[in-house]
């Protein structure tokens, strides 16, 4: 990242987080800045790598993926890059950590229901290196946030 986030890049992140389907003109009338600084911004934030995206966030019940898990994998010493190749391949596979403590990765899985979660860790330990794995199912999701939301609120 070539700069800081400054307060003028705060407003703007905080009126994408309001509206991220905005116009340029929508945004520069949200915070007050001029169109030729809106578009200077967002185009800076894009090369910079702050902002890294603008798909859209999907409802679990809409998709029909509510089951939400956490997979935390032990591997064999050697196998990172290996079990991670074979992680990407599973496309319920969300997300996949590299983490300390018990385990070597953690992974965000996304399922329809327990069948196919059952079904999606075996396809899981069947990749050569994983050792072990451990499941938690998230009951439930009370706080959901993202970078946006902390940079909007605390600031960089």
């Amino acid at each position: 990242m070539a700069s800081a986030i400054d307060a003028t890049d705060r407003r703007l992140i905080d009126a994408l987080r309001q509206g991220a389907r905005s116009s340029v003109t929508e945004l520069a009338r949200t915070t007050r800045l001029a169109r030729g600084t809106v578009h200077n911004r967002l185009a800076r934030l894009v090369d910079d790598g702050v902002i890294i995206g603008w798909g859209p966030e999907l409802a679990p019940e809409a998709t029909g993926y509510t089951v939400v898990a956490f997979v935390t994998l032990s591997i064999v010493q050697g196998t990172h890059d290996s079990v991670i190749e074979g992680l990407r391949d599973i496309p319920e596979v969300l997300e996949v950590h590299v983490v300390t403590g018990s385990g070597d990765l953690l992974c965000r899985i996304a399922a329809r229901s327990n069948d196919h979660l059952h079904d999606i860790i075996q396809t899981i330990i069947s990749v050569k290196g994983v050792a072990r794995s451990d499941s938690h199912l998230a009951l439930n999701t009370p706080i959901t946030r993202s970078l946006a939301d902390l940079v909007s609120e605390k600031g960089v």
